[in-house]
This record gives structure tokens, sequence and C-alpha cells, in this order.
């Protein structure tokens, strides 16, 4: 298994005006991306902007596309 570890620079809620929707955006692109074949964990830190994936077998290149494609900019 590879863990990358990734600061991304915009979250789809980023211009949220209570912020106070971060954590459940953060735990929804969680998911999806741990839904992703090769994927065995991921942790959304929302206040430091960080990612970190840790892959078994999946291509990084594959899912930063599909962050993406979630509005997560690694």
């Amino acid at each position: 298994m590879e863990q990358k570890t990734c600061d991304y620079s915009y979250l789809p809620c980023q211009f949220c005006v209570g912020k106070n929707h971060c954590r459940q955006c953060g735990e929804d692109i969680r998911r999806a991306l741990l839904g992703l074949s090769g994927v065995a964990a991921v942790e959304m830190d929302v206040p430091a902007r960080r990612l970190t994936l840790t892959l078994d077998g999946a291509d990084f290149d594959d899912v930063a596309d599909a962050a993406d494609a979630l509005g997560v900019f690694l």
C-alpha cells in the first residue's frame, strides 16, 4: 500500500457563508473517493486543506482526476 498526502487549493463548500458545511462536504468527498477501486483509506483535514490517501492498487493520477471532478483541486 502507498500513502499520499497532498494539499488542495479548493473545496466545493469554500464559499459557504456560514462555513458550517465544511465537515459535511469533507465527509461526502471522503466517501466518494473511498468508493473508488484500489483506494483503501481517505482522510480529509478540511481546516488544514489536506487530503491523505492510502492506495491499494489505485493509480494516484486517476484518484486525483476523480477528486478534481468532485471539486477538490489538488
